[in-house]
């Protein structure tokens, strides 16, 4: 063993962590626009186009709720490869988005992505918002 591999790793999560934060923001803001059932039927649909060449992602159709389904794929990122969650994390939400726009529209999806912050920009403090 070489003096690097000896080092403490950071715990599993440590990658997980930023990767759920817009799905969070984002699932705040649209589940009182398109309910809980909406937001779990895009998410799960993402995932499920998504999940065939990646046995670790989980879909499971009996999580109904956006708290239960956001949990999963933090402990799924968590588990997995720190570069391959971020690439898969970016594809899912790719996916998701591309669906939430056909659902609402791209400019009132563009609109929410901003405002979360889950579209990679910082999302805007409160003080901001009122200006």
């Amino acid at each position: 063993m070489d003096k690097d591999e000896n080092r403490a790793q950071p715990a599993p999560a440590d990658h997980a962590a930023p990767l759920i934060r817009p799905w969070s923001r984002l699932g705040r803001q649209l589940v009182p626009l398109i309910g809980e059932g909406g937001f779990v039927a895009l998410f799960t649909r993402s995932a499920r186009l998504l999940a065939p060449p990646r046995a670790w992602l989980s879909v499971d159709a009996t999580r109904r709720t956006s708290t239960l389904l956001l949990t999963a794929l933090e402990q799924d990122l968590a588990a997995a490869d720190p570069q391959e969650a971020a690439a898969t994390h970016d594809e899912l939400m790719g996916l998701f988005v591309r669906q939430l726009g056909t659902l609402i529209g791209p400019a009132l999806t563009a609109r929410l992505l901003a405002e979360t912050g889950a579209d990679g920009t910082p999302q805007k403090n409160q003080e901001e918002h009122e200006q």
